[in-house]
């Protein structure tokens, strides 16, 4: 069996862009279990990590590249790996290989935030939320999150600038809540 990996498979279809609001509210997130009496780096490490993990979902889009085709199965974009269900399963890992309990409910948190953001952004297909207990994908009434097809030159078109602004102003609350200083804030006193 030959496997080879094609970047226009995984380049084509309807790849979205919507990274900043993952990473803004995982951040979020982990702002939320910063404690007054913990070290900054601490809660930075823990903000970095968060917002890695919020992220993580969207590794499906690799498998295009390998030749998983786009559609309704588990492995196609936004399917197994944007379920609610893979938020418990981050948290039991990261606590395994050492994380302190209250750290991994963070990160299964951070991770279980990436499918209900998605149903946010316009989708054709919604997101598979509770697989594997049901194959349907789920979408919100409400879907202020700009999706953007990625055509192979896609570095090379503005339509990112007005995708990348419009997750900016959605995202607003969730940026200044990761970033607000203060005894509870990333950047706050030590």
């Amino acid at each position: 069996m030959e496997c080879t990996i094609r970047a226009d498979r995984l380049l084509s279809g309807k790849a979205v862009v919507a990274t900043i609001g993952h990473i803004a509210v995982g951040a979020a997130i982990a702002r939320g279990f910063a404690e007054s009496h913990e070290p900054r780096g601490r809660r930075l490490r823990r903000m970095l990590i968060a917002a890695m993990v919020a992220t993580l979902p969207d590794a499906d889009l690799a498998l295009r590249a390998l030749g998983v085709p786009a559609g309704d199965q588990p492995l196609a974009h936004r399917g197994g790996s944007h379920s609610v269900l893979i938020g418990p399963g981050v948290a039991v890992m990261a606590w395994l290989v050492g994380a302190r309990l209250q750290d991994g409910v963070c990160y299964g948190l951070s991770a279980m935030s990436h499918g209900l953001l998605d149903t946010l952004s316009q989708s054709e297909r919604g997101v598979a939320l509770a697989w594997p207990l049901s194959r349907r994908r789920f979408t919100s009434p409400y879907q202020p999150v700009l999706a953007r097809a990625l055509p192979q030159p896609a570095l090379h078109r503005r339509p990112w600038a007005h995708v990348i602004m419009r997750e900016l102003v959605v995202f607003a609350p969730a940026i200044a809540i990761a970033a607000w200083p203060g005894p509870r804030g990333p950047f706050g006193s030590r």
